[in-house]
């Protein structure tokens, strides 16, 4: 019998490869202008040193609150809540434009 469980790295697109080797280096460049060791930012993050580790060489494995929580530890996270997604926004406002509004006739109430 075969093991059957796959990790995040082994259906992880080229691109989120890209991101996550990015972000990594974000983290650890940002860890080391502030003269952090991975040690004290496992500790301010809730996390292990092994894990930041694993973050900085870019590792898709890691939850998602734990690179969050480095990053906030280290200054970045206004960046993450700084993305917009313009798209997004233009096809939900057009969406709010084409909603069907229900006239009072059609409201019979016997």
């Amino acid at each position: 019998m075969t093991d059957m469980r796959t990790s995040p790295t082994d259906s992880a697109t080229p691109g989120v490869l890209r991101a996550a080797a990015h972000m990594g280096a974000l983290i650890r460049r940002a860890r080391l202008a502030r003269s952090m060791t991975q040690a004290e930012l496992a500790v301010r993050a809730r996390s292990s040193p092994a894990t930041v580790m694993r973050v900085e060489k870019g590792s898709v494995d890691t939850g998602l609150g734990t690179v969050l929580s480095m990053m906030e530890q280290l200054g970045l996270l206004g960046h993450v809540t700084a993305i917009a997604d313009p798209t997004t926004q233009a096809l939900l406002d057009h969406k709010d434009r084409k909603r069907a509004r229900r006239s009072q006739a059609a409201n019979l109430d016997f």
